[in-house]
């Protein structure tokens, strides 16, 4: 019998040791250990979205000049030259509040329309002239009616961009280029010619 109260003793000393009681408050922190030696350095990685580097020519409303409009920036640094004379040219205009891609259709109201085609060009490595001319239009005259464009906006497209986004971007859709290449408002260059 002695030995089955020791037994007995034994099984209640264990069981009342295994319980868990109330939960103390947490104490302090400990003081911080010595920083450990530094990682070796990363890979370099895909450049983000903010590296496509595109840039915008903007106009305020202009009215056209012979049907056509001529204009650009100046003063231009030997970066810009490089950048410019390297870079895809994309213009559209806003009429109707809507912005139309030229080459092509622009309409105005009341079923007047023109159609435009542009060339750009370098000079002297120091101005860069966007000219907007036009081919056709609704109205039976033989010379271009002038139109008032709501604005005019030139995006220059980095080669290499132009080369990354080419397949899946819309470049007649203004709105697609703009979201595609993450142009921004500082993106922007107010034409001074």
């Amino acid at each position: 019998m002695k030995k089955l109260i020791f037994c007995a003793w034994i099984a209640v000393i264990g069981i009342s040791l295994g319980c868990d009681g109330d939960k103390g408050d947490v104490g302090p922190a400990g003081p911080a250990g010595p920083a450990g030696p530094a990682g070796m350095k990363g890979d370099t990685g895909v450049a983000g979205e903010d590296a496509l580097g595109a840039r915008v020519i903007t106009t305020a409303s202009v009215k056209s000049d012979k049907g056509g409009y001529t204009f650009g920036i100046s003063n231009l640094t030997p970066a810009d030259t490089t950048f410019l004379s390297t870079c895809g040219v994309f213009v559209y205009v806003k009429s109707q509040n809507w912005w139309w891609s030229l080459p092509g259709v622009v309409e105005f109201s009341a079923g007047k329309s023109t159609t435009f085609n542009f060339k750009q060009s370098l000079r002297n490595g120091r101005t860069f002239f966007v000219d907007i001319r036009p081919i056709s239009w609704s109205e039976d005259q033989p010379t271009a009616p002038d139109r008032v464009f709501e604005s005019i906006r030139v995006i220059l497209v980095p080669t290499e961009s132009f080369r990354r986004a080419n397949a899946t971007v819309d470049w007649k859709d203004y709105n697609a280029v703009v979201k595609a290449l993450n142009i921004k408002e500082s993106d922007f260059i107010e034409a001074d010619l």
